[in-house]
């Protein structure tokens, strides 16, 4: 079955018209509508034609105006535009206007034709070109945004990757500075583990541990910076500012300590280990950006409000949560009251002045040997 193409004829009947019938007649192209200048843009959006024929009589500004007007729609940009005159004596000036190919009524129909299928084909290329591109950039689009979610929350990664600004500045390259709320959980007991149960049963027992915090993470709107052996780093409030960062942290931390008991008490029925989990929060200033080589890059936060929420990550005992006094004032700020046990101040490795330290125990810590 041959295809029939449908050509919009833009100009007087009177002028032009009969002519340009009889070089179509017994083609593959007919003649869909005949329509004023000013009725172009209005039939080309009820239905679009596979080409327009513009008979071109006396001054050219509505052609102009109207080639225009296709030209700057992203709808018509592609539409092949062919002009016919009664002289060549307008040819440039109708290219000008932003017609695709230019022809005389004395024409021979046979080339008349073969020109007419001609520009038709090389619109038709480009804008296969053009879906295909704007498919490759959805296909990147949701690719990114994919990845992009397997280290935010959902809901985060869609407001970055739908505010330009944002999404610019995140993948720009350049580090900016941020207030966050810094979350180290740590796995206790995992050297044993490790030594007790075969490699793919020790995988398996990561994968749930890591589920689990990140899922946690992310219904708080968290950022999950890095996973490493048995550790898991957080941040809140980067890299979309969250004036309640050190809040989301507690509440995180406080499901993330419920939640591992019970899976731990499960694993300890399946494969009689045991386990558990501490954590350690800062908050304050970090550094945010893109580190490493050319040819691996790692977005990741760093700073003395990280090494601080590391070091309390360690120190945190199974089912317990050790924060800062940055975070307990923090919280103090907004209100927000639990119960947090004041620790002696704590000299951190690396640090030459203590800092004062909170907890908040689960009742259900477990004492395994300082792992380094």
């Amino acid at each position: 079955m041959s295809m029939t193409f449908r050509a919009l004829c833009v100009g007087d009947r009177a002028d032009g018209y009969g002519s340009l019938t009889k070089l179509l007649e017994g083609s593959d192209i007919i003649i869909d509508d005949v329509v004023s200048y000013e009725q172009v843009l209005a039939s080309v959006a009820t239905r679009a034609p596979d080409v327009i024929v513009f008979l071109i009589e006396g001054e050219l500004a509505a052609l102009g105006a109207t080639c225009r007007s296709l030209k700057v729609n992203p709808a018509t940009l592609l539409l092949p535009l062919i002009a016919l005159a009664k002289s060549t004596r307008q040819r440039l000036a109708a290219f000008d206007a932003g017609i695709d190919d230019f022809l005389t009524f004395q024409v021979r129909r046979e080339e008349f034709l073969i020109r007419m299928h001609s520009v038709m084909r090389a619109s038709a290329m480009r804008r296969q070109l053009a879906a295909e591109q704007v498919a490759q950039e959805v296909r990147r689009h949701e690719q990114i945004r994919a990845a992009f979610r397997r280290y935010i929350s959902p809901k985060l990664a869609d407001r970055i990757l739908d505010n330009p600004e944002m999404r610019d500045s995140l993948f720009s390259g350049s580090n900016v500075r941020a207030n966050a709320a810094v979350m180290f959980a740590d796995m206790r007991g995992f050297t044993g583990i490790s030594e007790k149960l075969r490699p793919a049963e020790v995988v398996e027992l990561l994968n749930e541990f890591f589920a689990l915090l990140t899922e946690i993470t992310f219904q708080y709107d968290g950022t999950v910076f890095n996973m490493a052996g048995d550790s898991l780093m957080v941040g809140f409030g980067v890299p979309v500012e969250q004036e309640d960062g050190p809040l989301r942290s507690i509440l995180a931390a406080t499901q993330m300590l419920d939640k591992f008991a019970g899976m731990a008490d499960n694993w300890k029925l399946r494969h009689d280990i045991e386990t558990g989990l501490g954590i350690g929060i800062n908050v304050g200033e970090v550094i945010a950006g893109n580190i490493g080589s050319p040819a691996y890059m790692n977005y990741t936060i760093i700073g003395d409000t990280v090494n601080v929420a590391s070091r309390l990550g360690q120190r945190a005992r199974a089912g317990e949560m050790l924060f800062s006094d940055a975070v307990k004032r923090s919280l103090d700020d907004t209100g927000f009251d639990f119960a947090a046990l004041a620790l002696p101040p704590l000299v951190l490795r690396g640090r030459t002045s203590p800092i004062d330290i909170f907890c908040v125990p689960t009742g259900q810590r477990i004492d395994f040997r300082p792992h380094h």
